[in-house]
């Protein structure tokens, strides 16, 4: 008998991956809480190896990748890749506002502002991605740059995510890629006032 690879995880195999687990909350909020999967859309995701029916705690970073391709596909068809995951990204931020530890960050980002609310996501990516190392520093007002160390980086999707978390701290954000290399990439953050 003949092993078949589903094709999301073709794509996910073939970047190098560290033992890395990501915590299930991080996929509740993304699938449960904000895209909602059913039909072929949650079958793919089966497929992948993310079942939101099954209690294990974390799953493998393979998996989050592969499932992050099953979502560019079914929630952003005909998006390049790179805007599907920073779309993904924004919802990736609305859905864990719903889970029990989003719901503490997310009611604190209005009161602590945009550059308080930059200052702790550092340790908030850790919760998420415990391999991830992200250096902020402020360039001027209204405007920082990012530095992410991630074995297996997207860039796209960390910039939605910080759109979206400076959107919540009621400013008017803009989040750009400046520079991709294999295992880092760099972020130009600016906002205006809302």
């Amino acid at each position: 008998m003949e092993l078949s690879i589903h094709p999301e995880m073709q794509e996910a195999r073939a970047l190098p991956l560290l033992p890395v687990c990501v915590p299930r909350r991080n996929f509740e909020g993304l699938f449960q809480h904000a895209l909602r999967p059913s039909g072929p859309f949650a079958q793919a995701l089966r497929d992948v190896g993310y079942d939101p029916d099954a209690v294990e705690e974390v799953l493998p970073l393979e998996v989050w990748r592969a499932s992050l391709a099953v979502a560019r596909r079914h929630a952003c068809p005909g998006l390049p890749s790179e805007d599907a995951n920073r779309v993904l990204g924004t919802h990736y931020v609305e859905g864990f506002a719903q889970t029990l530890v989003g719901r503490i960050f997310a009611a604190a980002m209005p009161l602590l502002g945009a550059e308080r609310c930059l200052a702790r996501l550092p340790t908030y990516l850790r919760a998420g991605r415990e391999d991830m190392k992200l250096m902020l520093e402020p360039v001027r007002a209204r405007e920082w740059r990012a530095r992410v160390v991630d074995a297996d980086p997207l860039p796209d999707f960390v910039a939605g995510v910080m759109e979206q978390v400076l959107r919540r701290t009621r400013v008017l954000p803009r989040v750009d890629v400046l520079e991709r290399a294999e295992h880092t990439y760099s972020l130009r953050i600016r906002w205006d006032e809302g």
